[in-house]
């Protein structure tokens, strides 16, 4: 047991030392009533000894992921070879609830031992203590990785917010009369497409898998900080794409806004940049309505305005040979 103690702790993960919530301090109090009915057993005294300090510990309020790690690699250890498949399969059913599927079958694939059947009572063990290890670590990277994507998604919020109240400080300019001038229907399109990327990027980072690495995951996460504002800027250019296809009348129908008649008559002096981007207004408020929804789909829908394009290409390429 002497040797067996001086690896007690198993595998030093940094992420361990974080102090323990709750529901953590309840599992300790779990495993520790159950290594105290063992302690009356002939177990070395330094082993004791470890669980008196861990005691003492969780009196003074300096659990850490690693002490409760601890605690259940010496109860694991103190397993009777009887009691070990059962364990095993335990641990299992914890590690596929923690890791996912993906990672659970990636480890069975690695043909671990089969507690149903003959196994040597060393490899059951070292299958218990690979299990405890890989569990802890997710126990405690867990909580980091949901702080990353909250802090994330608080940063998309509060510039979302932003975007809001000064859509709002512009309508009530115009409402009290302070200026007379209406903004250009362009600006509220790459405005709401800008809106759509970002809602779209915070659901993704919402519903990241909590499967494969974990400290991979986590650093995925601050290395896309960088990339934060990425989606915004493709769905405001998105939404402004979408817009010229209705104003060029490539996308037509009830569903789609119709614009004044004007627009798409031929004007003796061309059509300047300025009166494109001053006169492409709705012709109603149904049909403002509904521009606002297409805006916000090309930001929130990233492939739905390159797949458009790549549809018009094609049908245009398969004009091409029928007229060849």
């Amino acid at each position: 047991m002497a040797n067996s103690l001086k690896t007690i702790d198993g595998p030093q993960h940094p992420h361990l030392e974080r102090s323990l919530p709750q529901h953590g301090l309840l599992y300790f109090d779990h495993l520790i009533a159950e290594l105290q009915t063992k302690v009356s057993q002939s177990i070395d005294q330094e082993l004791k000894v470890v669980i008196e300090n861990l005691i003492k510990k969780r009196q003074d309020g300096l659990l850490t992921w690693h002490d409760l790690y601890t605690s259940d690699l010496i109860l694991s250890r103190l397993l009777p070879p009887e009691r070990l498949s059962r364990e095993v399969w335990s641990l299992r059913s914890r590690y596929r609830d923690v890791a996912g599927l993906r990672e659970y079958e990636a480890y069975l694939a690695s043909k671990p031992p089969d507690p149903a059947g003959q196994v040597a009572e060393k490899d059951l063990r070292a299958d218990i203590e690979y299990l405890l290890d890989e569990i802890y670590l997710r126990y405690a990277i867990t909580p980091i990785n949901q702080s990353v994507s909250d802090r994330i998604s608080n940063r998309v919020t509060g510039v979302i917010l932003v975007g809001v109240a000064v859509v709002v400080l512009v309508i009530i300019i115009n409402v009290l009369g302070i200026s007379q001038s209406r903004p250009a229907t362009f600006l509220p399109v790459l405005f709401i497409g800008a809106m759509g990327g970002l809602l779209s990027m915070q659901q993704r980072y919402q519903s990241v898998p909590r499967e494969g690495d974990p400290i991979d995951n986590i650093s995925e996460l601050t290395q896309s900080w960088s990339r934060l504002f990425l989606p915004a800027i493709s769905g405001a250019i998105f939404a402004l794409l979408l817009y010229m296809l209705i104003i060029g009348g490539l996308l037509q129908g009830d569903l789609f806004p119709k614009l004044p008649d004007q627009l798409s008559k031929p004007q003796p002096d061309g059509v300047g940049l300025l009166d494109l981007v001053t006169q492409a207004r709705p012709a109603s408020g149904s049909d403002y309505a509904k521009l606002i929804v297409w805006s916000f789909l090309a930001g929130f829908a990233e492939r739905f305005v390159p797949d458009t394009l790549s549809r018009f290409v094609s049908r245009r390429e398969g004009d091409s040979k029928g007229g060849a």
